[in-house]
């Protein structure tokens, strides 16, 4: 038999034999004298706890107050940090892996739907934390795309001024350019908008995010590309079948772009995985993405000055919601446990 508890300091989930009850020792977390739960007398021994346990860490991650807004001591190394932190600023210490392939406890399970309110919150408080860096990035993101996408039209502005000349070859030439130049714009918008999407979801696990992930999505603009040409298509053909049909691919698709820049997929497959990840989740998609709309309009009407701090909030919510949905168990994995349960 064993004893698991944890360290009434420090909250470190540790593990020991029963014949050890009642026995003081010191945690090897945080150092202070401990006495292990348990109805024997208390006795003294104040070598380290990791030479009075079996297994010093049991499977679970430390745990932590996720309270948005509140703060805790590091389970590593002491300092303050928030308290909803995945990971520690000052050692670098993970308290839990965002995807399950990289040591999830196998019993980590979130609830589905996910909870909409949870996620606003989380995202609000990510993003007050980040503001300069987030709004920042932002800006420099629209500055740039302006300049792409005015130097990608202005061949066919001087194409369409030499035709009005009469100048055919010379219009034709330069449509050609524009042709070209417009195309290599259209990369390179889909190549910052890959890398404001890296530093987003860095931003969501709180982890370390600077404002040069911004020109970290070189290998993902193409297949971003052609993911979002696929997605709008299907999108836009279901609008046109009544509305409702697109709507409901919207939702039914929505993460691809985050899937893409996080697993590194194929096209097809980010699609794939983004179906599965919004499977069961549909209402609290709709219920993030409206109040997301609801954001952007609200800034939009503020003048257009709001959207500076609406859009990149809006994008650090839609993180936070796509990375919830990782932390869920498929649904056919679910549905397998189930039947194996039931025979």
């Amino acid at each position: 038999m064993t004893i698991d508890f944890n360290c009434p300091h420090c909250e470190k989930s540790l593990k020991t034999s029963e014949d050890k009850a009642g026995r003081q020792a010191k945690c090897p977390g945080c150092g202070e004298v401990i006495a292990i739960p348990g109805t024997r007398e208390p006795e003294t021994d104040l070598a380290p706890l990791a030479e009075a346990v079996d297994n010093e860490l049991s499977t679970q991650p430390p745990k932590i107050p996720t309270s948005p807004g509140d703060t805790a001591p590091c389970p590593a190394c002491g300092e303050v940090i928030k308290a909803a932190a995945i990971r520690c600023r000052f050692c670098g210490e993970v308290f839990q892996s965002q995807e399950p392939s990289r040591g999830r406890p196998s019993g980590f399970r979130e609830m589905r739907p996910f909870p909409p309110g949870e996620v606003i919150s989380e995202a609000w408080r990510i993003f007050t934390d980040r503001m300069g860096l987030l709004i920042g990035a932002y800006l420099a993101l629209s500055i740039i795309s302006m300049i792409a996408i005015f130097a990608g039209w202005m061949p066919f502005a001087i194409a369409g001024a030499l035709f009005d000349q009469d100048k055919t070859t010379e219009g034709a030439a330069a449509a050609c350019v524009g042709v070209v130049t417009l195309l290599l714009a259209m990369g390179f918008m889909f190549y910052l908008q890959s890398g404001y999407m890296i530093m987003q979801l860095k931003a969501a696990r709180e982890q370390p995010a600077e404002f040069g992930d911004l020109f970290a999505g070189g290998r993902f603009f193409l297949r971003f590309f052609l993911t979002s040409l696929l997605f709008g298509l299907m999108v836009n053909l279901g609008v046109l079948a009544c509305i409702i049909p697109g709507v409901l691919l919207g939702i039914m698709f929505w993460p691809y772009a985050h899937v893409l820049v996080d697993q590194d997929r194929p096209t097809f497959e980010c699609l794939s995985k983004a179906k599965e990840l919004t499977d069961g989740n549909w209402g609290s998609i709709f219920i993030v993405l409206i109040f997301g709309f609801a954001c952007l309009m609200a800034g939009y009407f503020a003048c257009g000055i709001g959207l500076i701090f609406t859009f990149p909030f809006t994008q650090v919510l839609y993180a936070v919601a796509y990375d919830r949905m990782t932390c869920q168990t498929p649904l056919s994995e679910l549905n397998t446990g189930e039947a194996s349960r039931a025979t």
